[in-house]
């Protein structure tokens, strides 16, 4: 089989990094994103309403203003003789001749002098109300002393007939320390109990006067708070974001 030869880029400044911060950063700037990570901010829209997020409006802009050289499917990020290069899942390499190098995120990054350790990760566990969904009301509850920050009743999308929003799913915010976020002691089973004990403390129960009957429908971790620690000589074109 024949080897294609990569391709090659001279951009000027480029961003590495795939959260809100760096497809804000790009877009305000003009520059180039790579987009070096499958992982997404969380978002949850109810049923046909407009998509209103600032990561979604700003990829979009971006490719519109050719500004997305490599379109997703990221595979590693490092140096090759002073370039950045970048491998695609379906092995197209391609290298880039840069000024300026701006990284936020060292998702699938190797060789660049630095490593990211992650202090602690922003996580939404989406609760189904399986008994008693029908509540007709937004409520969003605080949980105080918690590594489980709120819980919000969202209208749900499991329901076809749900046109105004009154069937409810609950969706909670919480925040999980690295060395945590594996153990049991904050798994989405002890965030259905402490939900389950703050719907009974507030009194929200199903119309007949049962107590909700909730099911854990999945998890969204993304990292939170984390810093930058070199590891070798830094080429003085990178430029760190924290």
């Amino acid at each position: 089989m024949m080897k294609l030869p990569p391709l090659e880029y001279t951009l000027d400044n480029v961003v590495v990094g795939w959260r809100e911060e760096a497809v804000s950063f790009a877009r305000e700037n003009g520059y180039y994103l790579i987009v070096n990570s499958e992982q997404r901010p969380f978002y949850y829209s109810f049923g046909l309403q407009e998509v209103k997020s600032k990561w979604y409006e700003g990829i979009f802009e971006l490719g519109i203003r050719s500004l997305l050289p490599i379109p997703f499917d990221v595979e590693t990020v490092g140096f090759d003789e002073g370039r950045l290069k970048v491998v695609t899942t379906g092995n197209t390499k391609v290298l880039i001749n840069f000024k300026s190098l701006h990284l936020f995120d060292l998702d699938n990054c190797g060789n660049l002098g630095v490593e990211q350790i992650v202090r602690d990760y922003l996580v939404h566990d989406m609760f189904d109300i399986v008994q008693g969904s029908r509540l007709d009301k937004d409520i969003t509850l605080s949980l105080k002393n918690s590594f489980v920050k709120t819980a919000a009743f969202v209208p749900s999308n499991r329901i076809d007939r749900n046109t105004t929003g009154g069937f409810k799913d609950i969706i909670t915010t919480s925040i999980i320390s690295e060395e945590d976020i594996k153990s049991f002691d904050y798994s989405e089973t002890i965030i259905r109990i402490l939900l389950e004990r703050k719907l009974k403390e507030q009194d929200i129960k199903q119309s007949n006067g049962r107590s909700l009957k909730i099911e854990h429908s999945f998890r969204h971790a993304i990292k939170n708070n984390f810093k930058f620690n070199i590891v070798d000589d830094l080429d003085e074109r990178i430029i760190l974001h924290e």
